[in-house]
């Protein structure tokens, strides 16, 4: 189902949202030049939003760190942060949330702290008119349109947003919206997909080979910066903090050593290029990548997508 609102109808959308209970949030930029979510209703769109450098869609499903049981009676702790509404989630992070939904329900359990708060997450994707530096979401499938992880999804077509749905809630959302023709927008996609660099994603297939692994292990500093701003990330570590009666789940990075670790010291993956076959397999052989670019932006060696792709392509 496709409609077609003014940028009115679209601010009515929004409100309808925070009446419903929802905190609308939306992409501003600050005095720095950084753009974070505010909570409101935006007067306008802002034209030159690219993305957020932190995964926020993430870290509103997926806190870190979290509380998750209690030692004493392993009953469990829920963390919410109640009902939001992103507007304007671009297009690899709406695919992401795809992946860490398959991730955390869809298989042989459903991780129930993920699902509740899950279920109070609403997502207004905007589709993307320009590509993002260092980014190849096209390669990926996950952009400049998203094909799933949003409930609508909007495109600003010549001062026109089309709305497309994604779920029943977005489906019961836009009823009250004239339809619209595909035909404009169907036009209007190719010519923006003209923009968005197209890879030849046969070469970027795992396995990497051993002189490209070892040119990006030479180069990382296993800060854990890549891992912390990727937004399909989803390995966590489980602990007590000290003078704590609960258990918490955080996030975990790969390219630490400690992620690797067994008893007695042994480990899995000893090395760096050890470590760094076993991202690129998660990122390139399963496919969980979106092609954001966020790794290769904050990467201070010159070890991420980036590097991967000069020396795969």
């Amino acid at each position: 189902m496709l409609k077609r609102l003014t940028w009115e109808q679209v601010r009515e959308l929004l409100k309808s949202l925070e009446e419903r209970g929802y905190a609308v949030l939306y992409p501003e930029k600050n005095d720095f030049g950084d753009w974070f979510p505010r909570q409101g209703i935006p007067d306008n769109w802002p034209e030159d939003f690219s993305n957020y450098l932190f995964p926020v869609l993430r870290e509103a499903v997926l806190p870190s760190p979290e509380p998750v049981f209690r030692i004493e009676d392993y009953s469990p702790v829920f963390h919410s942060y109640g009902r939001i509404a992103f507007f304007g989630v671009r297009p690899c992070d709406a695919t992401a949330l795809a992946y860490t939904d398959a991730f955390y329900l869809e298989r042989l359990f459903r991780d129930k702290h993920y699902e509740k708060r899950r279920r109070d997450i609403f997502v207004i994707a905007v589709a993307c008119t320009r590509p993002c530096e260092n980014s190849f979401c096209r390669t990926m499938d996950a952009g400049p349109f998203a094909g799933r992880g949003f409930d609508i999804q909007m495109y600003p077509v010549d001062g026109v947003w089309y709305a497309e749905v994604g779920s029943d809630a977005g489906r019961e959302m836009l009823s009250p919206y004239p339809d619209a023709d595909e035909g404009h927008l169907k036009a209007w996609k190719e010519e923006v997909l003209e923009r968005f660099p197209l890879l030849d994603r046969e070469k970027l297939r795992y396995p990497i080979p051993p002189s490209v692994r070892k040119f990006l292990a030479d180069r990382c500093f296993a800060c854990g910066g890549c891992i912390w701003l990727c937004p399909t990330c989803t390995c966590y570590n489980e602990r007590t903090p000290a003078g704590m009666d609960v258990v918490v789940r955080e996030q975990d990075a790969c390219l630490l050593s400690g992620y690797h670790r067994l008893a007695k010291g042994a480990s899995l993956r000893p090395t760096m290029e050890d470590m760094m076959g076993f991202r690129y397999e998660c990122k390139l052989g399963i496919g969980s990548c979106t092609g954001c670019g966020r790794c290769s932006t904050t990467c201070i060696g010159y070890a991420a997508m980036e590097a991967y792709l000069e020396k795969a392509l």
